[in-house]
Protein backbone atom coordinates (compact mmCIF):
# COMPACT_ATOMS: atom_id res chain seq x y z
CA UNK A 1 0.00 0.00 0.00
CA UNK A 2 1.26 3.46 -0.68
CA UNK A 3 1.24 5.87 1.93
CA UNK A 4 -2.03 7.94 0.76
CA UNK A 5 -3.77 4.43 0.79
CA UNK A 6 -2.67 4.08 4.34
CA UNK A 7 -3.95 7.39 5.13
CA UNK A 8 -7.64 6.78 3.91
CA UNK A 9 -7.03 3.66 6.27
CA UNK A 10 -6.16 5.53 9.15
CA UNK A 11 -8.65 7.94 8.45
CA UNK A 12 -11.80 5.16 8.09
CA UNK A 13 -10.85 3.73 11.43
CA UNK A 14 -10.68 7.10 13.06
CA UNK A 15 -14.17 8.00 11.82
CA UNK A 16 -15.66 4.69 13.01
CA UNK A 17 -13.89 5.15 16.13
CA UNK A 18 -15.34 8.98 16.72
CA UNK A 19 -18.98 8.28 15.28
CA UNK A 20 -19.26 4.73 15.95
CA UNK A 21 -17.72 4.05 19.35
CA UNK A 22 -15.73 1.38 18.13
CA UNK A 23 -12.04 0.48 19.40
CA UNK A 24 -9.08 1.39 17.62
CA UNK A 25 -6.51 -1.07 16.61
CA UNK A 26 -3.47 -0.81 17.65
CA UNK A 27 -1.39 1.43 15.19
CA UNK A 28 1.56 -0.70 14.57
CA UNK A 29 -0.11 -3.55 13.95
CA UNK A 30 -1.86 -1.66 11.50
CA UNK A 31 1.00 -0.37 10.03
CA UNK A 32 3.36 -3.89 9.91
CA UNK A 33 0.01 -5.35 8.01
CA UNK A 34 -0.18 -2.46 5.65
CA UNK A 35 3.51 -2.32 4.44
CA UNK A 36 3.30 -6.16 3.98
CA UNK A 37 0.73 -6.61 2.17
CA UNK A 38 -2.52 -8.16 4.13
CA UNK A 39 -5.64 -8.14 2.64
CA UNK A 40 -7.37 -8.29 5.95
CA UNK A 41 -6.11 -6.14 8.77
CA UNK A 42 -6.74 -5.77 12.64
CA UNK A 43 -9.97 -4.44 13.32
CA UNK A 44 -12.14 -5.69 10.13
CA UNK A 45 -11.06 -3.32 7.61
CA UNK A 46 -10.21 -5.38 4.10
CA UNK A 47 -8.00 -3.62 1.61
CA UNK A 48 -6.88 -3.85 -1.78
CA UNK A 49 -3.82 -2.28 -3.14
CA UNK A 50 -4.69 -2.22 -6.18
CA UNK A 51 -8.05 -0.58 -6.39
CA UNK A 52 -8.28 3.20 -6.57
CA UNK A 53 -10.03 2.99 -3.60
CA UNK A 54 -8.02 0.75 -0.98
CA UNK A 55 -11.04 -0.04 1.48
CA UNK A 56 -13.15 -3.11 0.04
CA UNK A 57 -14.95 -3.95 3.30
CA UNK A 58 -15.29 -3.90 6.80
CA UNK A 59 -16.22 -6.99 8.79
CA UNK A 60 -16.47 -5.64 12.03
CA UNK A 61 -19.19 -2.53 11.52
CA UNK A 62 -19.92 -3.16 7.44
CA UNK A 63 -23.06 -0.39 7.82
CA UNK A 64 -20.52 1.90 8.48
CA UNK A 65 -18.32 1.04 5.56
CA UNK A 66 -21.59 0.94 3.49
CA UNK A 67 -22.40 4.46 4.29
CA UNK A 68 -19.01 6.03 4.21
CA UNK A 69 -17.25 4.22 1.39
CA UNK A 70 -20.10 3.26 -0.70
CA UNK A 71 -22.30 6.45 0.16
CA UNK A 72 -25.69 4.34 1.38
CA UNK A 73 -26.64 7.25 3.57
CA UNK A 74 -29.99 4.68 4.73
CA UNK A 75 -27.10 2.30 6.55
CA UNK A 76 -26.19 3.99 9.35
CA UNK A 77 -27.80 6.61 11.90
CA UNK A 78 -26.62 9.95 10.17
CA UNK A 79 -27.90 13.08 8.60
CA UNK A 80 -26.73 13.98 5.31
CA UNK A 81 -24.51 16.39 5.61
CA UNK A 82 -22.51 14.82 8.38
CA UNK A 83 -22.32 11.60 6.32
CA UNK A 84 -20.89 14.14 3.56
CA UNK A 85 -18.96 15.47 6.54
CA UNK A 86 -17.75 12.04 6.83
CA UNK A 87 -16.79 10.94 3.38
CA UNK A 88 -14.90 14.28 2.83
CA UNK A 89 -12.48 13.70 5.72
CA UNK A 90 -12.05 10.01 4.98
CA UNK A 91 -11.69 9.75 1.45
CA UNK A 92 -10.36 13.27 0.40
CA UNK A 93 -9.01 14.46 3.33
CA UNK A 94 -10.65 17.85 3.95
CA UNK A 95 -12.41 19.06 6.45
CA UNK A 96 -12.80 17.15 9.67
CA UNK A 97 -15.58 14.86 11.25
CA UNK A 98 -18.50 16.35 12.61
CA UNK A 99 -19.42 16.02 15.76
CA UNK A 100 -19.33 14.08 19.11
CA UNK A 101 -16.55 13.40 17.71
CA UNK A 102 -15.30 16.59 15.24
CA UNK A 103 -14.91 20.29 16.51
CA UNK A 104 -18.32 21.76 17.20
CA UNK A 105 -17.40 24.48 18.31
CA UNK A 106 -14.75 25.92 15.80
CA UNK A 107 -14.96 26.70 11.61
CA UNK A 108 -15.46 23.74 10.15
CA UNK A 109 -15.26 24.84 6.43
CA UNK A 110 -12.17 23.71 6.19
CA UNK A 111 -9.17 21.73 7.00
CA UNK A 112 -7.38 23.17 9.84
CA UNK A 113 -3.82 23.72 7.69
CA UNK A 114 -5.97 26.33 6.39
CA UNK A 115 -7.32 28.02 9.57
CA UNK A 116 -5.84 31.68 10.11
CA UNK A 117 -5.19 30.43 13.44
CA UNK A 118 -3.76 27.53 15.53
CA UNK A 119 -6.13 25.19 16.82
CA UNK A 120 -5.86 23.73 20.26
CA UNK A 121 -7.13 20.56 21.73
CA UNK A 122 -8.39 20.47 25.35
CA UNK A 123 -6.42 17.48 25.43
CA UNK A 124 -3.49 19.28 24.47
CA UNK A 125 -0.73 18.87 26.82
CA UNK A 126 1.44 22.34 26.43
CA UNK A 127 -2.34 23.83 27.01
CA UNK A 128 -3.27 22.22 30.01
CA UNK A 129 0.64 22.99 31.49
CA UNK A 130 -0.03 26.66 30.73
CA UNK A 131 -3.62 27.04 31.88
CA UNK A 132 -2.12 24.76 34.93
CA UNK A 133 1.09 26.41 35.16
CA UNK A 134 2.38 22.75 35.90
CA UNK A 135 6.29 22.98 37.03
CA UNK A 136 6.24 26.54 38.19
CA UNK A 137 5.90 26.33 42.17
CA UNK A 138 5.50 29.07 45.07
CA UNK A 139 8.89 29.23 46.61
CA UNK A 140 7.73 27.56 49.81
CA UNK A 141 6.98 24.37 48.40
CA UNK A 142 10.60 24.41 46.44
CA UNK A 143 12.03 24.67 49.69
CA UNK A 144 10.32 21.87 51.69
CA UNK A 145 10.77 19.35 48.61
CA UNK A 146 14.73 20.24 48.30
CA UNK A 147 14.93 20.19 51.91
Amino acid sequence: MDEEQRRVVYRYLIARVGLRKADLPPLSDLEYQMKHGFDRLTGGVVVNRSASQPITGDDQDPAFYAAVVNDHAEAIDITPLDLEQTRNFVLHNKGSLPPPFGRSDADVTGPTDDMPHQLTSRLDPGMAAKKAQWGIYPPDITDAAAG
